[in-house]
């Protein structure tokens, strides 16, 4: 039987070592699957993760909100996964509460203004002139200048 497979490579800092970590697992060909595997249909991962007739194989740890990898590819085999022996999945709840108050505090707009007036800054010290860039932001000013600060 042929497996279809999507993977992520991921290095952690417990073993600074590559692991190939299986995203998804089908035998029908899907849009980015990454590799192929011949894989015995008697192999107990064929037996334990079929579902709906094999058209889907479940590769995520399904007792928890998360849902982390539980295989990864090794010598082009489907080996185990242990997550647990990781920080990266172990610190999941408290990076997610992170990139949460982040997302609050990001604003788009202003990153560009800042990025838009650095880079400014740092080609009239060069002394350089980027004829483009020059338009892009000579039509912003503008923009901002007919909208002042308060008016809608």
């Amino acid at each position: 039987m042929k497996l279809y497979i999507e993977t992520r490579i991921m290095t952690f800092e417990e073993d600074n070592f590559e692991h190939e970590i299986v995203l998804r697992v089908e035998n029908e060909i899907f849009y980015g699957y990454d590799l192929v595997i011949e894989i015995s249909e008697e192999s107990s991962f064929v037996k334990d993760r079929q579902i709906e007739g094999g058209k889907f194989f479940s590769v995520r740890d399904n007792n928890s909100w998360w849902g982390f990898p539980l295989y990864e590819i090794v010598d082009n085999e489907i080996i185990d996964f242990d997550y647990t022996q990781y920080d990266y999945f172990n610190d999941t709840k408290r990076r997610n509460i992170l990139a949460d108050k982040i997302k609050i505090n990001y604003n788009p707009s202003s990153e560009n203004k800042i990025m838009r007036k650095t880079l400014k800054k740092i080609l009239d010290y060069l002394g350089l002139e980027d004829e483009s860039f020059s338009n892009y932001n000579n039509k912003v000013e503008k923009i901002i200048k007919k909208i002042p600060k308060g008016k809608k």
